[in-house]
């Protein structure tokens, strides 16, 4: 997931450039089939949704967010069902579901797991 590159586009909305991603084919080839992904949890309960967190492929103090990492390294988790474990930060936890690409909603990240559930 790691190769795709980012062009600096303005948007009117936001009255900035934003890095829109441009996926390389061997990302493209995964988008809408099941994989399994491996980070660190970041919950994000404060927004209200608890069908949906965020998995880094660091550590929080060194991730996208906190520690200048590239949104390449973090992904939305859309849980298949609600989840009843309450996830503390940098949990490591491995999911399995279905990656959508994303290069136009700015409310959702980069790499999307739909359905997604926790491997045991």
């Amino acid at each position: 997931l790691s190769k795709v590159t980012f062009n600096e586009i303005y948007n009117d909305t936001m009255d900035q450039y934003i890095p829109y991603p441009v996926f390389s084919p061997e990302v493209k080839y995964l988008d809408g089939k099941k994989i399994s992904v491996k980070g660190y949890v970041i919950p994000i309960e404060e927004t209200g949704d608890e069908d949906i967190l965020v998995l880094s492929g660091l550590p929080y103090s060194s991730c996208f967010f906190c520690g200048g990492a590239g949104p390449e390294t973090v992904m939305d988790i859309k849980v298949k069902k609600r989840y009843k474990k309450s996830y503390k930060r940098d949990d490591f936890t491995i999911f399995q579901g279905k990656l959508r690409l994303n290069d136009k909603d700015l409310y959702f990240l980069n790499y999307i797991l739909e359905n997604a559930e926790i491997v045991e």
